[in-house]
């Protein structure tokens, strides 16, 4: 049996250290960082599996944008027939995007009413938020 000592310990050390790094750096950049266009909402999507803010109200027309801030891929799916966690006003068409680490969904809502919407990856996590359309 070989037990590491002296300098070998340093490669392996200096790896298992750089992995909290690597991960910081997963979703440090992209047009999530960038900045909103003007008139457009924004949702955070977190590390903690949460949209934030989870409860967003918006006029008809305006477009919301969700930011995956996280090092996590996530989605933002609002399709009824899929999960009971979504919901859609009457005439409007169900939406869905996945979003990486970095990146961003862009949505115009032209249809006023509720939208609950989640995280298809994540529903169990209760990753969950609604968009409250008016007119």
């Amino acid at each position: 049996m070989t037990m590491m000592t002296g300098p070998r310990r340093l490669p392996l050390l200096a790896s298992l250290l750089s992995w909290p790094l690597a991960l910081a750096a997963c979703g440090a950049g992209g047009p999530a960082y960038d900045p909103a266009p003007p008139g457009v909402a924004t949702v955070e999507m977190t590390d903690g599996l949460a949209f934030a803010p989870d409860h967003l109200q918006i006029k008809a027309g305006q477009t919301v944008e969700w930011r995956n801030t996280s090092i996590f891929t996530h989605t933002v799916t609002d399709e009824p027939m899929e999960s009971a966690s979504s919901r859609l006003p009457t005439g409007a068409e169900p939406f869905s995007g996945r979003v990486a680490p970095g990146e961003v969904f862009r949505h115009t809502f032209t249809v006023p009413g509720t939208y609950d919407y989640y995280c298809m990856p994540h529903e169990d996590f209760d990753m969950r938020g609604t968009i409250e359309v008016l007119p």
